[in-house]
Order: C-alpha cells, then structure tokens, then sequence
C-alpha cells in the first residue's frame, strides 16, 4: 500500500520548482475561497442592479450543483490531460468567465457564466490537493494540507471584507474581478513549473457515466433543494427523487462494466478509504448549521444585533488562519496523530453544537461566540488529517480520482445537509415561523441534529480508523 512509503515523491522537482508550485496550489485554493465568498457576499447587490431578486435561491443552487458535478469528474479529465492541464485550462475558463461576469447586466448570461465558474471550479478544485500529495515527501503532506487550509480561511475572510469595501465604494465589477487574480497567479505558477504528468497508458473518457452521474446528482441534489420550500411531498420533487435514484442505479452499474470507469467502484471496497470518505463527509455536515443557523439563533432568539451576530465567526476564522498549519506539522510526525487529530476534528464539533442546542433568550452570545471559536480548532485539525490518510490508502494510479472523491463527499455533505436541517427547522416552525418559542426550538433542533451526526464520526475514527492506523 502506498502509506507504507513515507519518503518517496511522486513528482520529483527541485526545491524552488516545488516552492513555486506549492505557491500556486495555495493561490488556486485562495480564489476558490474567495469566489464562493465574494459571491455570497455580492449576490444581492448584483442581482439587484439586473432587477433579479427573486433569483436568489436558483442562483446559489447554480453555484453549488456545478461544484458538484465537476469535482468527480474533474479527477478523471486530471488522468486524461494531465495534472498541469487540469489547473490550466479550467482554470483560464474561470478567471475568463470572473472577469465577464462584471461587465455582464442580463440575467440569463449572469446565470450561464456563474454555472461556468462553478464548473471550472469543480474541475480543478481538487487538483491542488492532488498535486500537494505528489510533490511533497509523505511526512511533510499535513504541513502542506494545512498551508491550504489556511489560504481558504484567509480568502474567505479577506475576500469578503474587500467585497463589502469595494462595493460600498461603489466598484462592485472591481469587487467581482478580484478573485481572479490569484486565480491568474496559480495558474501561472504550476503551469510554468510543473510536468504534465499523466496516467501511464491509455486513458478514456467515460461518457455514458458523465451523463448518469449528471442525472443522478441533477436529481437527487435540486429536490433536496427545493424540497423544504415546495415539500417533499409535492410531485415534481418525487418525480425528481425518482429519476435520480434510478440514474444513480444506472451509473453504478456502467462504472461496474467500463474498463475506464468516471469513479472506480473497487475504490470503495478499500475499507480504510471508504470510512474516510464517510468521515471527511461528516466532519463537513454541520457547517450548514454553522453558517445558516446560529446567525438565526442570535438574531431572532437572543435579539443580538446584526453586528455583532455578523461578527460571530470571526475569532474562529482567525484560528483557521494560524492553526492549520501547525496541527499539520504534528500531524506529519507520527502516523498515529492522525486518527487523534480525526478526534479533535469531530469531538471539537460535537461540543460546541450540544452547546448551541440549548438556545435560549437569555443565553449569552459570548457563548455562539465561544462554540464556533471551539470549531475552528476542529477545522483545523480535519484539514491535515483527513484527505492525507485518504491518499495514503490509495495506489498512486488512483490518486487523483481518489481525491476528487473526497472533496465532493465533502461538497455533498453541504448540500444534503441543508435540506436535513431545513426539514427540522421546519418542523418546529411550520404552525408560526415568527414565533420567538418556535424560532428557538427549531434552531436547538438543528443543532442537535449536527451534534448526533458529528459523534457518529468520533465512533467511527475510534472504532475503525484508529485500529487501522495502530496496525501501520
């Protein structure tokens, strides 16, 4: 097994042509931050300056359903054209796509380029995770893990705040452009320094498992989507449920037959591999709550002010700035630390979430602030643990597609658990959702929902992973 080999590196480079590509894996994965920032935090302002507000749902679904389309795929397209090619050309599609979507006032093409930019992302977004894991030495792959995750932590709070400047000083095409320009200075980097490398013999494009999985994720991902404002009884969400289920069947079955499968189903007969990605899925799942809900807990609950309820992530976005990088140099000195830094990233969320569940008016939103605080501590610990063992139990030849894996488990994780916590926040709601009592009680809801979902986790690095990597 690979994870046996802790000195060999896939793609040898000198020490400054490995600086210089690692460089342009942390700006790739600082624009992706930033574009998914930028746009949460500009969506408003642009749709209304095209007289769109009530795009704002299909918008965001856009966003997301690209993501999840191309992250899987984007692995495969690395096999066929190359590592190199697999940054360069999505990623001159997106920064093309970024840059005309400023100067673009219709709201048909608005819709098109952002599906665009979500697809390229989709496409390469996994590849700077791929390329951290072939050119650095096995022990110095957290260190590197956590470099990346310190670059999204800063493009999402930097890119957000210069979005919000930018616009309120009336540059919004200034505020979309921005996150192209780190885009532009990774591409620029790992194009100029990095070997096509690509898989050894040949490789096809699996077609007929392209338009199956689309289908699939088309519709299983847009009804649970929908599901919570239209019901999931209603029958065009039904229909859609159907035909994914039905897709999905159909493509496990093509990926079973193809000599070149999109996702290679002995993968998951990897057990090591599989519960990783069941695990990387969970310590993901309750972000949604994170994001969505505690903003609704302190502001229709506890009555903060919008200030102060804006400001509720941001000593936990200042830890995933620092942390990451230090938990992946302990993370790298022992293969053992990464099963307990696998705890730290599950237990650290499952606290701070039954800590959140008792939301009351009279809780104080010191206590919020401490909670997400605890799970950024999380996050840093899941960002340098997870993805590495992933990749430690995969054969080189399966490294890129193995890796996309992993990055849209954890895009799924977001999707799905939207429509889980709106289904139990609407449950508590339904009868009057401006009811404070009622508002309470789903928003507890919630997050006593992503507590229980977060220990399964802990159950399983404890039960599995952590015999696994004892055995090591």
């Amino acid at each position: 097994m690979a994870d046996t080999q802790n000195i060999q590196v896939a793609i040898p480079l000198p020490e400054k042509k490995r600086k210089f590509v690692q460089a342009g894996c942390i700006c790739m994965m600082l624009s992706v931050a930033m574009y998914g920032l930028v746009f949460a935090t500009l969506t408003s302002p642009i749709l209304e300056s095209v007289n769109a507000m009530g795009y704002v749902g299909l918008f965001s679904i856009f966003s997301a359903l690209g993501l999840s389309i191309m992250t899987p795929i984007g692995g495969k397209l690395g096999d066929l054209i190359g590592r190199r090619n697999i940054v360069v050309i999505p990623g001159i599609i997106c920064a093309v796509c970024g840059i005309a979507f400023a100067f673009v006032r219709s709201l048909v093409p608005l819709m098109i380029l952002r599906f665009l930019i979500s697809l390229a992302q989709g496409a390469f977004t996994a590849a700077p995770y791929i390329i951290t894991g072939l050119i650095n030495e096995r022990k110095k792959v957290p260190k590197a893990m956590g470099m990346l995750a310190t670059s999204i932590a800063v493009g999402g709070f930097g890119g957000s705040i210069l979005a919000g400047v930018l616009t309120d000083m009336g540059m919004l095409k200034a505020a979309i452009i921005m996150p192209a320009i780190p885009l532009i200075a990774g591409v620029m980097l790992i194009g100029f320094n990095l070997p096509n490398q690509k898989n050894e013999g040949s490789v096809s494009l699996d077609i007929s498992g392209i338009i199956t999985l689309v289908i699939a994720l088309c519709g299983i991902l847009l009804p649970l989507n929908f599901g919570s404002s239209m019901g999931f009884a209603h029958p065009a969400i039904i229909t859609g449920f159907v035909i994914g289920v039905i897709a999905l069947i159909l493509f496990v079955k093509i990926e079973n037959k193809t000599n070149e499968p999109l996702i290679p189903m002995y993968l998951f007969k990897n057990k090591k591999y599989t519960v990783l990605l069941v695990i990387g899925f969970i310590c993901y799942f309750y972000q949604n709550a994170m994001n969505v809900y505690a903003p609704v807990g302190a502001l229709q609950v506890m009555k903060a002010s919008a200030s102060l309820t804006g400001a509720l992530q941001m000593p936990r976005t200042i830890l995933t700035i620092i942390l990451p990088t230090i938990a992946g140099v302990w993370v790298g000195k022992k293969t053992a630390n990464a099963w307990k830094a696998m705890v730290v990233g599950t237990v650290f969320v499952a606290i701070p979430m039954f800590m959140m569940a008792f939301t009351t008016p009279s809780t104080s939103i010191i206590l919020y602030f401490a909670a997400l605080t605890i799970t950024g501590i999380a996050e840093s610990f899941r960002a340098v643990s997870i993805t590495p063992s992933a990749q430690s139990a995969l054969e080189p030849h399966d490294m890129g597609v193995g890796t996309s894996l992993v990055n849209f488990a954890n895009s799924l994780a977001q999707t799905i658990s939207a429509a889980v916590f709106a289904v139990a926040y609407n449950a508590c709601t339904a009868s009057d959702p401006t009811n404070t009592t009622l508002i309470k009680n789903g928003v507890n809801a919630v997050f006593v929902v992503a507590a229980v979902v977060t220990v399964a986790g802990f159950i399983l690095v404890v039960t599995v992973i952590r015999p696994l990597m004892d055995e090591k």
